[in-house]
């Protein structure tokens, strides 16, 4: 800058301004002096005060809109808490439910278990590694207690029930090699005529039935009534057509007066298979079954296995 024009600009910053205040009244005009450079810098004062001011404003109005999302954030997360800590008291109530059951059901059973085995609701189970935590208080996040007796029960479970399933798979195989299911497909037909002494329906004379006749609608499928073997089959004069099947632990049983056979000599058929259709041939008076039980080689009434799985008094009364 020439040194000309620095002083010209020097001289007019330093130059003094008169300001005056003049009333309306007959009071005394207020004048008083003024450097220009103060009064700019007054004025650039002004405006960084005025900008800050309107700043520090536009903050105050976010920071609390920030305020109004995050208490609503909280108001709802404190919701869902409410409703996450009820639900962990219902999972409490129904899991001291199924440990109460689970106990019954084991004694019951007459299962032995040991102490890490027996269901118990007072373990602290698995959560304590989780969360890094000691045994906590009453008053200190009972729900998590809460939430670790029911890990450690559910845990401690596991064994009772595996033996439960045990039992109950042992006992469904026995019964399904044990004659009790119903041979009629889906419970149809009725008893005509029950085991024991019986007038023949054809001489009138009384005679030992060794079976029970079920009557139906002919070409209704015949089930196997335990799981066994096709040992003989073929037509008989008395009892028409007829499939024998030999079972475990003794058993056979024989299905006679048969529509058609679906079944071949020799072959293995599991409790529930068609193994022919209900018909009338042989000596019969109208289609039904000839069902027979023999346990060794005594026949014995197949109403004492039937009734394991069957209503079978209602079945007979229905013949009456």
């Amino acid at each position: 800058m020439k040194p000309g024009l620095f002083r010209r600009v020097v001289s007019a910053l330093t130059q003094r301004l008169t300001i005056m205040f003049v009333p309306h009244t007959e009071r005394r005009v207020v004048h008083f002096h003024v450097n220009l450079l103060v009064l700019i810098f007054a004025g650039v004062l002004f405006a960084g005060i005025l900008v800050g001011f309107m700043y520090l404003s536009s903050i105050h109005i976010a920071s609390g809109q920030v305020i109004d999302d995050q208490r609503q954030v909280v108001e709802s997360s404190q919701a869902n808490l409410d409703a996450v800590l009820q639900e962990i008291r219902n999972v409490v109530r129904v899991a001291r439910s199924f440990d109460m059951e689970l106990a019954e059901t084991v004694n019951a059973l007459g299962l032995e278990v040991t102490d890490e085995s027996a269901p118990s609701g007072l373990s602290r189970g698995d959560l304590a590694d989780f969360f890094d935590l000691q045994v906590v208080s009453e008053e200190d996040l009972r729900e998590i207690q809460d939430l670790q007796s029911v890990a450690g029960m559910l845990s401690q479970s596991t064994e009772p029930l595996r033996n439960v399933r045990t039992i109950l798979q042992s006992q469904q195989n026995l019964l399904a090699d044990i004659p009790n299911l119903w041979p009629v497909a889906n419970g149809f037909g009725r008893v005509t005529m029950e085991f024991g002494p019986n007038i023949h329906p054809i001489t009138g004379q009384w005679y030992l039935h060794k079976g029970i006749d079920i009557a139906g609608p002919p070409g209704t499928p015949v089930l196997a009534s335990a799981n066994g073997r096709v040992v003989e089959m073929g037509y008989d004069p008395d009892y028409g057509l007829y499939v024998m099947l030999r079972h475990k632990y003794g058993f056979r049983t024989r299905y006679s007066h048969l529509q058609t056979i679906t079944v071949r000599e020799g072959q293995d058929v599991i409790q529930g298979e068609s193994i022919g259709t209900l018909g009338n041939t042989g000596i019969s008076t109208g289609p039904h079954l000839d069902f027979i039980v023999m346990l060794g080689t005594d026949v014995v009434d197949p109403a004492a296995f039937l009734k394991i799985s069957t209503d079978f008094t209602r079945a007979g009364m229905e013949t009456r």
